[in-house]
């Protein structure tokens, strides 16, 4: 019994320790690229890591390049789409957990189809929109901050999780608080938003590395260098005749750390969110 306990961990142990080396592997090569001269990329074999450490190309990405614009625009487009889909899908899943009107279980079905649309799909007719939007001049709200925020701010699973979330919140507490004078408002601010932080911590995590990420939106949008995204700026190091790896991976390793710091705040109530996705109670 002893041996097969034994046995049954070294394997355990060894699928784990695989499955970290797949998820980790690309990032260390990602990593450790950023930290090579351009010969040393095309060497063959390829050597893991560099015979000298090329940290300046860190330094060249951010003094030669247009990233530090982008990595603002992108920390800018990211940060208010997140605050925008927070405030605004908990307030539609707030009604649609608690308040009763005509209509409500089938426009909750369409805010669930909206999740099966692809986005892709969505980038034509919204070009159209922003560039025809009424009083905003010739181009619109093309090559502008609301044009790459306003489309996708406000998501259907960011609803639907938040709407899950607030049913698990017994109705004797709206009923206690109503009592004591509040609002609707005050009911969904002082009662339901505190016990669901959790699941407000997963949508702006999720919202929040959603935006960060997009690359198809902001190429669509973006008609200048001043308003491009941090990954559309990567794309600038791909040249015509000649491609810049280490300064690639350079730049795709400073985009990910504000993901992974984020992550790292928040991840005791990420997790929290993730466990209680399945826990909303029944519709009454």
């Amino acid at each position: 019994m002893k041996k097969s306990k034994v046995l049954k961990n070294f394997i355990l142990y060894f699928l784990l320790s695989f499955v970290l080396f797949v998820f980790l592997g690309p990032y260390v090569w990602m990593l450790m690229t950023a930290v090579k001269s351009q010969g040393e990329v095309m060497m063959w074999p390829p050597k893991i890591v560099p015979t000298v450490f090329h940290w300046e190309n860190f330094l060249r990405i951010w003094q030669e390049t247009n990233l530090p614009k982008a990595f603002f625009n992108s920390f800018i487009v990211s940060t208010l789409a997140t605050i925008i889909n927070v405030f605004f899908a908990s307030l539609a899943a707030f009604a649609f957990a608690r308040l009763k009107f005509p209509g409500r279980n089938k426009l909750f079905l369409l805010v669930l189809a909206t999740m099966m649309v692809p986005s892709g799909l969505m980038v034509v007719p919204l070009f159209f929109m922003m560039k025809n939007v009424p009083f905003a001049g010739p181009d619109g709200w093309l090559d502008s901050y609301v044009g790459l925020i306003l489309p996708f701010a406000v998501t259907g699973f960011a609803i639907f999780l938040m709407r899950q979330n607030f049913l698990s919140v017994p109705r004797e507490l709206d009923e206690q608080a109503t009592i004591d004078g509040c609002s609707k408002f005050q009911i969904y601010w002082k009662v339901i938003l505190p016990l669901n932080k959790p699941a407000i911590a997963l949508v702006a995590i999720f919202s929040f590395l959603s935006h960060w990420n997009e690359y198809l939106w902001p190429l669509t949008i973006a008609r200048s260098q001043e308003m491009y995204t941090i990954q559309i700026a990567l794309k600038a190091f791909q040249g015509q005749y000649n491609i810049d790896w280490p300064l690639i991976m350079a730049g795709a390793t400073t985009a990910a750390l504000p993901m992974i710091i984020l992550y790292f705040i928040l991840q005791p109530l990420f997790e929290q969110g993730l466990g209680g996705l399945g826990s909303g109670g029944k519709e009454s």
